[in-house]
């Protein structure tokens, strides 16, 4: 079934991160066959998510260390049962018809149907390219009302204005939005209360929001989450790295489980819910195993007794 129409069905997703753009063929062959193996070994995997991985200079240009998003698509296309969503930082395009060239290379010739629209990580810089909303108005001209083409978006619910960011999305034709990995029910929960809410009042269809958990191995990996923008509290980063004799990373479980019936609970309490989803990611190389018994656990998790 195609990832379009398994929105409103609670898809589950996983993250992985393109391998370094330098990797030797024989490393690169080795990592497709990985990611192809785990994909099939996740019995409801809907989806495979692939970012754009890419670091900003003092004035905003970017610079790429990994394969880029299409590329490793394109690998992994042969023997992959599900659809890639493959993201693109927008503001980078050199322009409008430059991201919709893009944007139409990628449908037509590469067979893409699902993307992840991407913003920079300053307000302050010019950029060159379009900013999101313009991005998925171009996304949908190209697609030419294509239902099974999908646009999503990144929630960062921490934000001011968040909401209000979500609605305007929505309306130029976010489908999805995935989040940054959660360690905390808030403060999601509310954005999801006051988003439901808003779609209410405009009358749209609220997008799907897939929440993104990831397992932790060690502290270095809570150092990592945190400079990405990750909001964990001493208590739970405590959690995080209790072994108490047990597999490294499965304390992670526990919280990322405690986390997502707390959000979900939320969530069926609203007078408007909006549709979930799940986004596993594998942070670092020595958590892909992690994050792939994550994604087959998620399942039983759904439908849990809180704790």
């Amino acid at each position: 079934m195609a990832f379009a129409q398994r929105l409103t069905a609670f898809p589950i997703v996983l993250e992985v991160v393109p391998p370094h753009r330098r990797a030797s063929e024989k490393t690169l062959a080795g990592l497709v066959k990985k990611v192809q193996d785990a994909a099939g070994s996740i019995p409801h995997l809907d989806a495979l998510n692939i970012p754009e991985v890419l670091d900003e200079n003092h004035a905003g240009l970017p610079f790429y260390r990994n394969l880029g998003p299409r590329a490793f698509a394109q690998r992994l296309n042969d023997g992959l049962g599900v659809e890639a969503i493959v993201n693109k930082v927008v503001v980078h395009a050199e322009g409008r018809e430059n991201l919709a060239a893009w944007i139409r290379e990628a449908i037509e010739v590469d067979g893409l149907r699902n993307f992840v629209l991407v913003g920079g990580t300053s307000s302050r810089i010019a950029y060159p390219g379009p900013d999101v909303v313009a991005a998925n108005e171009i996304l949908g001209k190209v697609a030419g009302g294509r239902r099974d083409v999908v646009c999503g978006n990144i929630t960062i619910p921490e934000r001011a204005g968040e909401v209000e960011r979500l609605l305007r999305k929505t309306r130029a034709g976010a489908r999805f939005f995935t989040t940054q990995v959660l360690f905390e029910p808030e403060p999601i929960s509310t954005v999801l209360r006051e988003y439901g809410e808003a779609c209410a009042a405009a009358r749209l269809p609220a997008a799907t929001v897939l929440l993104s958990f990831a397992p932790v191995a060690d502290y270095e990996d809570i150092e990592f989450l945190v400079w990405l923008g990750a909001s964990i509290t001493p208590e739970t980063e405590d959690a995080l790295i209790a072994t108490r004799g047990r597999e490294v990373g499965r304390a992670s479980f526990d919280v990322a489980r405690g986390i997502w019936t707390r959000i979900r609970d939320a969530n069926a309490r609203s007078r408007h819910p909006v549709p979930l989803g799940v986004n596993i990611e594998e942070i670092s190389v020595h958590n892909f195993d992690l994050a792939v018994r994550m994604a087959r656990e998620f399942p039983a998790w759904k439908d849990a007794k809180g704790s």
